[in-house]
């Protein structure tokens, strides 16, 4: 495996226009990257103007970017038993699929919510039918949802629960899941040793299916397995460790699906992490 033949990325800062994500990725040599198209903490958002989508999609062709995600606002709880936050979640995420197609990005990244108030059957129902209506009212993006780590009553921390919202939603060729390295092991799943990991993947694979895996966020964890605690860290620093992150990389079951960094210090430290993984790949870092 060379590092050129990865589809890897980054969160890109959307500062000063949306085009710039695409720009500043090149630099990076990245072949993906992820962006928010609105700001992540507010319910309303800016319309696009169609002569920056034509920029942003000038700048992803000519620097060959492909499996692009956009991150879904933070504020987002479809289930939630509150009707107001639910109609609002439902409305927004929608928004966001269409300024996704008005894009051409083809992934839209979701946390799946929290049981808050009600039980986890019934959020997990209602996750479900609203991602299956917000697809419904939309063209062609897809809706990845994201591994949790299991902080309080967030729902989507074991693979029983992604399956169950997965099934639960209508349009089965427009939904995913965006899998978190260090969310994974946060909530308990052993992805850093070798026989941990085909165990971890196998689990996957027979409760949701490896082909509903359409992109990851390769996070380090700041904190232990099983702790639960969502704290990324930059690459080879945390405990699953750079050893833990080779393992998907080096997997060529997982070939061209796009492999992006959230890491803390975003842009500033992506050639840190870039050098801990060309240097396990047995290349020169700089």
């Amino acid at each position: 495996m060379k590092f050129e033949e990865l589809t890897m990325g980054g969160h890109m800062s959307s500062a000063g226009g949306i085009w710039n994500a695409p720009v500043n990725s090149a630099k990076f040599n990245f072949r993906s990257f992820q962006i928010f198209s609105k700001n992540q903490m507010q319910w309303s958002a800016r319309p696009l103007v169609e002569s920056d989508v034509d920029r942003f999609k000038s700048e992803v062709r000519k620097n060959r970017l492909g499996g692009i995600m956009v991150h879904a606002s933070y504020l987002l709880n479809l289930g939630s038993p509150k009707e107001d936050l639910r109609e609002k979640s439902l409305n927004g995420l929608a928004d966001e699929l269409r300024r996704c197609d008005t894009l051409g990005i083809e992934y839209l990244v979701l946390h799946p919510g929290s049981s808050s108030g009600t039980t986890l059957k019934l959020a997990i129902e209602s996750i479900a039918s609203g991602i299956g209506s917000a697809i419904d009212q939309t063209e062609r993006a897809s809706v990845l949802i994201e591994t949790a780590a299991g902080q309080g009553s967030t729902v989507g921390h074991t693979f029983e629960e992604l399956a169950s919202i997965l099934d639960g939603v209508g349009n089965k060729d427009r939904s995913g899941v965006c899998f978190d390295t260090c969310h994974v092991y946060a909530s308990g799943y052993d992805i850093k040793s070798p026989d941990g990991y085909e165990s971890v993947m196998e689990k996957f694979d027979s409760l949701i299916g490896l082909k509903k895996l359409k992109g990851f966020h390769l996070n380090d964890s700041k904190k232990g397995l099983g702790s639960r605690v969502d704290r990324h860290e930059q690459i080879g620093d945390g405990m699953l460790g750079a050893d833990g992150i080779m393992n998907f990389i080096r997997d060529n079951r997982l070939r061209g699906k796009p492999m992006v960094l959230e890491t803390p210090l975003g842009e500033e430290g992506y050639e840190k992490d870039l050098n801990v993984i060309r240097k396990n790949l047995g290349e020169d870092g700089k």
